[in-house]
């Protein structure tokens, strides 16, 4: 556990049905810090499992970490003084640390490492790694629980279309864990192409663009020859997960009756 330091604080561990020895393996830590574990096995889903951990805090700033990644030594510190003077804030993101090369090679570069860019050609978004204060966060309703692994972007673009701008921190540092294997690589990467088309069906009335046809094709065509002349892990991980994305649209056009593929 990286050293944390401040004021006061609350741990909140949700636990969202896990199967694993999370559960038992925090109440060790249940005496030696400020940690209230909390249930949320009625819905599965990271937006529900926060929410209900959002509830029950008692802080006017939260602070959001997903289970299987790392925040370095400060980051609570960092961001809780950020809240001070900016109602959203994020950090820097290593994908190094936690990562072997050949899962870094197929997953590419984290999208904030020196400041949050922009989605999808739409709006800019940061991850799951916020601080919020809690007003601005019972504004937005929450993190959107219609998404299912896109509900960060959505929180930022809901944030952003409420006037509200997402500050990078960069004295705070959070270490982004991705998955190990190719099935959960190609899960994972599936599951985000599905949700751009929720995204697309819920916010292109707010001007986010479509994609076309000519450019699925074109990634269709690369990706394809890619797995092809695929030469090692690497390779054929980066073509993978790129196959993800286009197998998911295909999914959400069905699925939600909205074209983007």
């Amino acid at each position: 556990c990286a050293p944390q330091t401040a004021e006061q604080w609350q741990i909140i561990a949700v636990d969202n049905g896990s199967t694993d020895q999370s559960r038992t393996l925090l109440g060790g830590f249940i005496g030696r810090l400020p940690l209230t574990i909390i249930d949320a096995s009625a819905r599965p889903g990271p937006s529900f499992a926060r929410n209900v951990g959002a509830r029950v805090a008692a802080a006017h700033k939260l602070l959001f970490i997903d289970a299987d990644d790392e925040v370095a030594p400060g980051y609570v510190a960092a961001l809780s003084n950020a809240l001070n003077t900016h109602e959203l804030v994020t950090s820097r993101v290593d994908s190094v640390s936690l990562n072997a090369e050949w899962v870094r090679a197929a997953c590419g570069s984290p999208w904030q490492r020196d400041g949050v860019s922009t989605q999808l050609d739409f709006l800019p978004a940061a991850g799951s790694n916020v601080g919020i204060r809690r007003g601005l966060f019972q504004r937005l309703g929450g993190f959107p629980e219609m998404f299912a692994g896109s509900e960060d972007v959505a929180f930022s673009w809901n944030a952003y279309l409420a006037g509200a701008v997402v500050h990078v921190v960069p004295d705070a540092l959070y270490r982004y864990r991705s998955r190990e294997t190719l099935r959960s690589l190609l899960r994972q990467s599936s599951n985000w192409g599905r949700e751009t088309v929720l995204l697309f069906r819920h916010y292109r009335d707010h001007g986010m663009a479509g994609g076309s046809l000519a450019t699925a094709c074109r990634e269709w065509h690369a990706v394809i020859q890619g797995l092809l002349c695929a030469r090692d892990r690497a390779q054929s991980a980066h073509y993978i997960f790129r196959l993800g994305y286009c197998l998911g649209r295909i999914h959400g056009t069905i699925l939600y009756r909205v074209m983007y593929l």
